[in-house]
């Protein structure tokens, strides 16, 4: 039987920092401590002016090509995930596609999702594989979030950042490895939990939805900026997201101790904390990677995988499990074995400047 597999991973971060001391300029020295210390998160790795999300995806991809030797025009597929595209139409795939050098006989589409984005990117890419459809996909997580964050939103602006990662997935016979299965959920009446309110259909943009408004904790936006209620995300990822965790390892007969590593989305170090304990992960098959880079939405993941290759926390045989929630409110896992010859990280970061910087 078929089952697909990862083979090489790169991410790519921008050059710009938002340093825990801007940000104790801006909202107080005690404000940034306490959120500081429940966040894990001190820096953050923001996109210049200019400078968009497709600028990140398109430095991780090229830094995997250089350092995999990958000819772009063997690839059959490019599936750009991101909350923040280049423009509403067209897809922002079509225009890496081109950029890339990618083949136009290739299939190109974006998929608009939130921080479960590299979860739902990768059903997608396996089942193109499996189906046959595709031989190699890429995969290009990347969001610039930040561009949607109010600089006066106290519980945004000190735990967002930016970032891409480019994956390739390819078919592999399951006896070797790959992917043992994806499982996911989706709470469709909390949409408005996390959401920007105007710019589409729905509410568009307009002299009345840039009006800023200061909420009741002080923190201010509008209704062009990005919203999110951060107690109900919190009690959503803490209950909603361990009950899924617990409810996908007792079908599977499974512990979180069977697992090499368990890799959460990067939301912030206390929730991420609650889940490992919640599913019991031994403290050795944690890992952490955002102190300073931030909550990197969609990113998240495959750069927090990324970050646990380069490091030595996966090898070669090892298996692993990988979670993200978010926005919709949505959430998903899936399950990987790492074949025997598996070296699929592409060692180092990648800072991308601004474009007036790169000129």
């Amino acid at each position: 039987m078929k089952t697909s597999t990862i083979s090489h991973i790169a991410h790519a971060l921008p050059a710009k920092v938002l340093s825990y001391e801007e940000l104790a300029a801006r909202f107080g020295e005690r404000e940034v401590a306490s959120i500081a210390k429940m966040s894990g998160i001190r820096n953050r790795r923001v996109v210049a002016p200019g400078q968009c999300a497709s600028d990140l995806a398109i430095a991780a991809a090229k830094r995997l090509f250089d350092h995999a030797k990958i000819d772009p025009a063997t690839l059959d597929a490019i599936v750009f995930c991101s909350q923040t595209p280049d423009y509403r139409i067209p897809a922002t795939a079509a225009h890496l596609q081109a950029v890339l050098g990618l083949p136009e006989k290739c299939c190109a589409f974006d998929i608009n999702q939130a921080c479960p984005s590299f979860i739902y990117g990768m059903n997608v890419a396996h089942s193109m594989v499996v189906a046959g459809t595709a031989g190699r996909v890429l995969l290009i997580n990347a969001d610039a979030l930040t561009t949607l964050v109010n600089p006066r939103d106290r519980g945004l602006a000190t735990l967002h950042g930016d970032g891409a990662a480019a994956t390739i997935v390819h078919a592999i016979d399951s006896e070797k490895g790959g992917v043992e299965f994806f499982e996911f959920g989706n709470s469709g009446s909390d949409y408005d939990r996390l959401i920007v309110p105007a710019g589409a259909s729905k509410l568009k943009s307009s002299a009345e939805t840039a009006v800023e408004k200061a909420d009741e904790s002080g923190s201010w936006r509008s209704q062009n900026d990005i919203f999110m209620d951060g107690a109900a995300i919190f009690h959503f990822a803490v209950h909603k997201v361990k009950g899924f965790l617990q409810d996908v390892l007792k079908k599977r007969n499974l512990l979180a101790a069977d697992y090499d590593m368990v890799l959460f989305h990067q939301a912030n170090k206390t929730l991420v904390d609650l889940l490992y304990k919640g599913i019991q992960v031994p403290p050795e098959k944690r890992f952490y990677y955002m102190e300073n880079v931030g909550n990197l939405s969609g990113a998240s993941v495959p750069s927090v995988l990324a970050e646990a290759w380069r490091e030595g926390k996966i090898k070669p045989g090892s298996r692993t499990l990988l979670c993200s929630f978010g926005g919709g409110l949505s959430w998903g896992a899936f399950s990987i074995k790492w074949p025997a010859d598996a070296d699929a990280a592409v060692p180092g970061d990648v800072y991308v400047a601004a474009p007036e910087a790169a000129k």
